[in-house]
């Protein structure tokens, strides 16, 4: 019996290689990806030699591959040896190095050695993550070195962060306020807004972003929602409060006893013993003149960070990255350290570092210095200048922490040619979108912050996106998107005048001042210098641009003050869509590797989640509530979604998608997922003007289907509510989603419930994808033999980069995939005459001749599916055709001839 021949499916390719990754030295090495896929998790801070172990990174051994083998890792430092294994390199390319390479101190870069690397010849893009926080960039230790890593808590927010807040007057003893505290308390008709709360004067502390008056009696109280998946995990947390008089607070309705601060401040340590999983609930009082005080001054403010937790990976602080910049002789302005005024440098990382305003940023020569230090200073609120009176770089922060008794007070005597204009009302921003750079997810992330009051006052959403990719957390975010919210939804004025230069002698970029003039209405309100024009030395006056400040309340001090307008809107129920989470979201909400483990352990692991329309600009947010037949419980929540209607019906192939009712599409984003009906798609490009949306058909395990139009459009991804549940396939999950405004939620008995049956969807394969019959997509009919073409996909491959279109050229299918095309021939009457069942796995095409077909077939329905393990894809190719009839017999012909 002759031996079957062996057959070649593919090639393992290897490469020794060396790379030079970036300027050095640097502290540690986090993270090293292939594809936008991650090999290496470990923080290695040492020159050594690791080992990658990620054969199946791609898809598979036999497949696609993946990476595997030992990489050398050199840091530059400046006494750093040569690598052995590059020299071994060398000599085996050619005698003649003779040991004679470079060291490479001052650069970080990797040796391959032997590095197996797939199945493609062209090495795959790689990116690695690197850490440069405690070694500056000539290799000695970072200035101010202990404070300048900042970790990033786990649970944290700040005195001006927004919490539910309470006025309650009548209060003659703290103990009145327990039932405030009981977690059962309803809280729906508080208000929300930015702390701190009050009115104080002759403090240091920050201006109270909510005017309520002083009264003996009178109560401020704040309820904040803390929800924790594991106490151990979270660790302890220190709440501090700045309060005047009577202070109280309680968690989960249990007292816990402060321990007194500094002027009038409070702290106390939430132990994990106290915290149950899921919801906690803080509650913070503060009553003016009880039990003891005077009615001169009433003021509450929280803040709250975990003790012990912190993020995966640190952040720089950023004084330390503009001091850099500034010193740095290579690549940066090279100013001398002695004229580095230490003090207020110190004093700023101090500051970023309490408030731990860390980033991480790269900066490549693309961007100017000059312009890099511009962005960094825009995402902590700073000024850099050069002091003359003592020839010095000085940074500055612009915080509320100056006393206002304290600040230059500027009139009609001290300016001239004073220039004034407000924003108006209908310029003011009430919502805004901050885009960040999430590192735990490794991409874009956005978080929507907004004023509700100012959107009942302006009739609508007035919105704006900024962008702040230096932070990497979401906490941080969204303390700095109500940071830029407090500045553009104020109608703040800016002025520009002459002064003295004796008057202005000490002043610099961002000082704060007060300004004067009965003309314009101003009294004692305060500014901040934008921008200072020296005179020419004959003329020593000096030109001051500045606006208003939005730390001081602005408004106030110069107009008749209008509480905030609470709104009075019910909430509303809100259009949804419900569907089971496809395996791509959740890689991305847990990571491929954990989910891999879970559906390796439990095929039929399913996910559910739903997308909701926001119903008006009242609602915030929406309560997510899933039933699986025990009854509805909350499981999280859900952001609303941007979301559209198809203006004109789409066929299976169109790309271009023409809208009408467009909503939030500012948040939207390239390569954004959406959904129409079961078919997912990928945002390509948005034109606002025409309202057309250019997108990619069937991504992921979907197929491109036919839409009519008012069809409407769900752009979900990370706007989408995930129930963490694990439901097993053929259960059903019943979905509402409970909407909330500032006053209300909405009850369970009046939201819409959406059924979501589990498939198993995760584990699935990914169906055969751009299928051509007869060179044509979805033909009516076809005259000759039948054809077919397609082009196969990967689930675990497609989990990076950009999402592949249902028309993209082929990836190497996902291992242990079959491929099999059911043809059924059916007569005109649409009856079964013949089916033929065949496994076309390995190739892309299958020819039937029509020599083969049975006479009376006029309909050929076509099944295209692949199958792993017993299971199916999710969305098979099914399409059905006409076999075009030219004459075939029999035919009654009758031929006259005629002669003209």
């Amino acid at each position: 019996m002759a031996k079957k021949k062996k057959q070649t499916i593919g090639y393992r390719y290897r490469a020794s290689a060396h790379a030079v990754l970036c300027h050095g030295p640097v502290d540690s090495v986090t993270k090293i990806s292939f594809q936008d896929k991650d090999a290496y998790l470990n923080e290695e801070s040492e020159n050594k030699t690791i080992t990658v172990d990620k054969p199946a990174l791609f898809g598979g051994d036999e497949q696609a591959g993946g990476v595997q083998g030992k990489i050398e890792l050199h840091f530059g430092g400046s006494d750093q040896p040569k690598s052995s294994k590059l020299q071994e390199i060398c000599s085996s390319i050619s005698d003649a190095f003779n040991g004679l390479i470079s060291a490479y101190r001052g650069v970080v870069s990797v040796v391959f050695d032997k590095f197996y690397y797939g199945t493609s010849p062209q090495f795959p893009e790689s990116t690695w993550r690197v850490k440069r926080i405690h070694t500056r960039h000539d290799g000695q230790v970072q200035w101010y070195d202990e404070k300048a890593e900042i970790l990033p808590t786990y649970f944290e927010k700040s005195v001006i962060s927004n919490y539910k807040y309470l006025v309650i007057d009548g209060i003659s003893s703290l103990s009145q306020l327990f039932d405030y505290a009981s977690i059962e308390y309803d809280d729906s008709h508080w208000s929300s807004a930015l702390g701190p709360y009050g009115a104080m004067r002759g403090h240091a502390w920050p201006s109270a972003n909510t005017g309520v008056e002083p009264k003996i009696g009178r109560a401020i109280v704040v309820r904040e929602e803390i929800f924790i998946n594991d106490p151990a995990f979270t660790g302890d947390i220190l709440i501090n409060v700045k309060h005047d008089d009577g202070g109280v607070l309680y968690f989960n309705g249990q007292k816990v006893n402060f321990t007194s601060g500094d002027e009038q401040g409070s702290y106390a340590t939430i132990t994990t013993s106290m915290m149950q999983v899921g919801r906690n609930v803080l509650f913070v009082g503060a009553v003016d003149g009880v039990p003891s005080g005077s009615d001169i001054g009433i003021y509450l403010g929280v803040s709250y960070s975990t003790l012990s937790q912190t993020a995966i990976e640190a952040d720089i602080n950023p004084a330390h990255i503009i001091r850099e910049c500034l010193t740095n002789p290579v690549w940066g302005i090279g100013v001398a350290e002695a004229d580095i005024d230490d003090v207020s440098f110190r004093k700023s990382a101090d500051t970023l570092y309490t408030e731990k305003m860390g980033m991480s940023i790269k900066w490549d020569d693309s961007t100017s210095i000059e312009e890099f230090i511009e962005i960094i200073k825009t995402h902590i609120n700073a000024e850099l200048y050069f002091d003359k009176s003592d020839a010095k770089w000085k940074l500055y922060l612009i915080r509320a922490d100056y006393n206002v008794d304290d600040l230059d007070h500027l009139n009609e005597s001290h300016v001239q040619n004073l220039e004034f204009e407000r924003r108006t009302l209908a310029e003011c921003i009430n919502s805004v979108t901050l885009t960040y750079w999430d590192r735990e997810r490794s991409k874009d992330s956005t978080v929507t912050v907004q004023d509700i009051a100012r959107i009942a006052q302006q009739g609508g959403v007035v919105s704006q996106s900024v962008e702040y990719r230096g932070f990497t957390n979401s906490e941080l975010a969204s303390r700095i998107a109500y940071r830029e919210l407090q500045t553009l939804s104020a109608n703040l004025a800016s002025v520009s005048f002459d002064v003295t230069e004796s008057q202005v002698q000490n002043w610099h970029l961002g000082k704060p001042f007060k300004l004067s003039d009965i003309s314009y209405g101003l009294s004692g309100a305060i500014f901040r210098v934008k921008e200072m024009r020296f005179g020419d030395g004959i003329n020593n006056t000096v030109s001051i641009d500045a606006v208003e400040d939005s730390f001081s309340s602005p408004m106030q001090s110069i107009v008749e003050y209008v509480p905030p307008i609470k709104t009075s809107y019910d909430a509303k129920d809100a259009t949804a869509i419900a569907f089971e989470v496809p395996y791509i979201e959740l890689v991305e909400q847990y990571g491929q590797d954990e989910i891999d483990v879970k559906l390796e352990k439990n095929p039929d692991l399913s996910y559910v989640g739903m997308a909701a329309i926001r119903p008006n600009n009242s609602h915030i947010n929406a309560a997510l509530f899933s039933d699986a037949g025990a009854g509805y419980d909350e499981v999280s929540s859900l952001d609303f979604c941007p979301a559209a209607e198809l203006k004109n019906a789409i066929s299976y192939t169109d790309s271009a998608l023409h809208l009408q009712n467009v909503r939030e599409f500012n948040l939207i984003s390239a390569s954004n997922r959406l959904q129409i009906g079961n078919e997912l798609m990928s945002v390509v490009s948005y034109d606002a003007a025409a309202k057309t949306l250019t997108v990619k058909r069937g991504v992921s395990d979907t197929v491109p289907a036919q839409h009519i139009a008012g069809r409407i459009l769900y752009v979900w991804d990370n706007r989408s509510g995930l129930d963490s549940t694990e439901y097993l396939s053929g259960e059903s999950v019943l979905l509402k989603a409970l909407t909330q405004t500032s006053a209300d939620q909405l009850s369970i008995a009046e939201a819409t419930a959406h059924t979501v049956t589990c498939a198993a969807r995760a584990i699935r394969p990914y169906p055969p994808a751009n299928v051509k019959i007869n060179n044509e997509y979805w033909p009516a009919e076809i005259e000759t033999d039948l054809i077919v073409n397609w082009d196969d996909r990967n689930r675990l491959q497609q989990t990076g980069g950009e999402p592949l279109s249902w028309f993209d050229a082929s990836v190497a299918i996902e291992p242990n995939t079959q491929t099999h095309l059911i043809l059924t021939q059916l007569d005109e009457n649409n009856l079964e005459l013949a089916t033929t069942n065949a496994n076309v796995t390995g190739t892309t095409s299958y020819t039937m001749p029509i020599s083969l077909m049975q006479a009376d077939a006029r309909f050929v329905e076509i099944i295209l599916k692949t199958v792993r393990d017993g299971y199916e894809c999710l969305n098979p190719f099914v399409h059905t055709v006409e076999l075009s009839q030219f004459f075939s017999a029999p035919y009654d012909l009758t031929v006259e001839f005629k002669n003209d």
